[in-house]
């Protein structure tokens, strides 16, 4: 560890005490040999159902209906017995997730929408350190815990004593923001002008937020002297499409791909070697399942099952959160032996169904332009409420129109077989939803 970033964690821990422990703890976890890894999770996983047997009402009620108790799970393999979390479950019991001792002043609350649209609400410990992951993220980018940042993101940053607290401990961190709810040309001009006044190292933002800033740059022919380590993308899966004109757009820039969900903001990331994301194991366990909820093999597509193996307060255990993905069974040349997530193609809602009860894949949906990264500047599918399929495309050269369509065309017309209307619609410009681009759209 260097001067600056051991300054940095000094400082933090002002606010949260334990930051150079448990950073260096993560560096040194990331680099155990693979057995030694699976141990450290599984201990951590055997104490976390242990505490909300004991100390959260709605485990222990649930353990209880099934007659199972936490020593039942002695082994990994018996870990499929813990019933699997929905969100409705958090939803209809939500005072019954917070463990005993916690009380309120102990909680930070965090809302989504998801693609369902209905809304959930979780608690997390706001005394625990939740930036560890990021701060591995930075090391594995090359780049110091408070560099400068270019942050297009929703919301707007704190104010008042919390902000200058904040500014205190990052300094002499310089950020920079843009709310990816509320962009318009103006406001991307204005973020431009102060990206190159502080030439942030990380740019963090919204996907589709960040992909209409790319748009701007390219439109305008706007160019850089410099580029930041990584363009850190979130909230969506990101296509072949994207990430080869934003990376374009910011001078040829890395794209790093995090994956993460409200509920659980730091799951996986890639590195520098791209190879996948690296699951954090040593504080999330990831299992991927079929449709009868049994674990599948490596490279094979299932629902995403999550448990935090670090939140106490409001433990979450098994929880589907609606994703889908696969584990790789290779592992990365980088050297470090946390495990490696397939790119999450998509939701589970995101799949399309055909009158006989095929199903199109998010998965390959969002794969179908990968080869045409030069003509395409965007895309979406959209099933409407009769099952009939849209496919918008947005080219950067109208001219080449005919090709794109004759290519896209005959791949999803074996597919979809003459079931449903299908069609093609050449757009100049597809709309964000509050900076998050969806790609496959349901109309129910």
């Amino acid at each position: 560890m260097n001067f600056n970033d051991y300054f940095y964690l000094q400082r933090y821990s002002i606010a949260k005490k334990g930051a150079i422990l448990a950073y260096n703890s993560a560096i040194k976890h990331q680099h155990l040999d693979e057995s030694e890894l699976k141990e450290l999770s599984w201990q951590k996983t055997k104490k976390l159902l242990m505490h909300a047997y004991e100390n959260v009402e709605w485990y222990h009620e649930t353990f209880k209906k099934l007659d199972l108790h936490p020593n039942d799970i002695s082994k990994p393999e018996y870990y499929a017995q813990v019933p699997i979390l929905k969100r409705q479950d958090i939803i209809c019991n939500f005072e019954k997730f917070i463990a005993k001792g916690t009380g309120s002043k102990d909680l930070n609350y965090i809302t989504t929408g998801g693609s369902s649209g209905e809304p959930l609400k979780i608690g997390v410990n706001k005394h625990r350190i939740r930036e560890v992951q990021k701060w591995q993220m930075f090391n594995w980018w090359d780049t110091p815990l408070n560099a400068n940042i270019a942050s297009v993101y929703r919301g707007l940053p704190l104010g008042g004593l919390k902000a200058l607290a904040l500014g205190g401990i990052n300094w002499p961190q310089k950020v920079i923001r843009l709310d990816a709810t509320q962009i318009t040309p103006d406001k991307i001009k204005n973020f431009i002008t102060k990206y190159k006044r502080i030439r942030p190292k990380i740019i963090h933002g919204y996907v589709g937020a960040v992909d209409a800033i790319a748009d701007y740059i390219l439109e305008y022919n706007i160019t850089f002297d410099f580029k930041p380590n990584a363009i850190w993308l979130t909230a969506a899966p990101v296509t072949k499409v994207q990430e080869s004109k934003i990376s374009k757009a910011f001078n040829n820039a890395s794209i790093c791909d995090q994956y993460g969900c409200s509920e659980i903001y730091f799951i996986a990331s890639e590195c520098t070697h791209k190879k996948g994301l690296h699951i954090f194991a040593d504080s999330v366990k990831l299992e991927i399942v079929d449709n009868s909820n049994k674990i599948v093999d490596y490279n094979q597509q299932g629902k995403i099952i999550l448990t935090n193996l670090d939140e106490y307060s409001f433990p979450l255990i098994r929880y589907e959160n609606g994703d889908e993905g696969r584990l790789l069974k290779e592992r990365c040349t980088c050297g470090m032996s946390l495990p490696l997530l397939g790119k999450v193609k998509g939701r589970i809602s995101d799949n399309l169904i055909l009158p006989d009860g095929t199903i199109l894949s998010g998965e390959y949906l969002t794969t179908i332009f990968d080869d045409y990264t030069d003509i395409v500047r965007q895309f979406q599918i959209v099933q409407k409420k009769d099952l009939s399929i849209t496919v918008k495309i947005c080219l950067y050269d109208i001219n080449k129109s005919h090709r794109i369509n004759k290519e896209i065309y005959k791949q999803l017309e074996t597919r979809i077989d003459k079931q449903v209307p299908f069609k093609i619609e050449i757009v100049t410009k597809i709309e964000s939803n509050k900076g998050k681009l969806r790609y496959i759209i349901k109309e129910n």
